[in-house]
């Protein structure tokens, strides 16, 4: 696992970014994994920056989002795809036809993503944000790693994380998420924790290994995981030791 502690919110936001740019610069039709959230909400507007300076042209890339809620219409604008659409699509100008979305209104549909992931050649970078309570997508504590994409209930804890984010009352309690298995056969993986509310689960992510509580700790044996971390996330580490 490779940490980078950067001095600020905007500095870690900034390395993430230029850490997609670089990968789709060196090889134009790379497979990106995306995640959403209010964590990547700067990283996509300065990846959008960087398109607009001409430094990265997505235009070949192609994209799979990590999840999406069960019981949302797709123009629901609490739904992933909808935020995918308002913060990456139209800011970088990008196809609709370029991004692949869990098929949330599809029979089988865990089956049906992995095959599309597999049928692309695999994610050569998949970005990923934590919760406080270590899950990665909405791999919640218990999942196995190696678990694929399928139907999971979220916990308490995640639906109320999350219930600001909603317009209205209606909080799906399930969703479609990739699995621990899945993120793990990507590339690379970049984790971003910005904020003092991630310095607890990230000092515990340091400091323990394949703990099912704590799911996104199994992600520390892939061969190239990157953490990106601002101040306020690193504050309860001491890596100058």
């Amino acid at each position: 696992m490779r940490i980078i502690q950067c001095g600020s919110k905007d500095e870690a936001v900034a390395v993430v970014a230029s850490m997609i740019a670089e990968k789709v610069s060196a090889h134009p039709s790379s497979v990106i994994g995306l995640a959403t959230g209010r964590t990547m909400i700067p990283v996509y507007e300065s990846l959008a920056k960087l398109a607009l300076e001409s430094e990265v042209d997505l235009n070949s890339a192609f994209f799979f989002m990590l999840d999406e809620y069960f019981g949302l219409p797709d123009s629901h604008p609490s739904s992933f795809k909808y935020f995918i659409k308002k913060h990456v699509i139209e800011p970088l100008a990008l196809k609709e036809s370029q991004f692949a979305f869990p098929p949330v209104h599809a029979e089988d549909g865990g089956t049906h993503y992995e095959q599309s992931i597999k049928e692309a050649g695999g994610i050569d970078l998949q970005l990923l944000g934590i919760g406080t309570n270590g899950h990665v997508g909405f791999n919640e504590p218990g999942s196995l790693p190696d678990s694929e994409t399928r139907k999971v209930l979220l916990t308490p804890e995640t639906i109320a994380a999350n219930k600001d984010q909603f317009v209205d009352e209606l909080i799906p309690k399930e969703a479609l998420s990739m699995g621990l298995g899945t993120i793990l056969r990507a590339k690379s993986l970049v984790m971003l924790a910005t904020g003092k509310s991630k310095a607890q689960v990230i000092k515990h992510l340091l400091n323990h290994h394949d703990d099912l509580n704590c799911p996104a700790t199994f992600l520390k044996n892939h061969p190239h995981f990157t953490v990106v971390l601002d101040q306020e996330a690193a504050s309860s580490i001491n890596l100058n030791i």
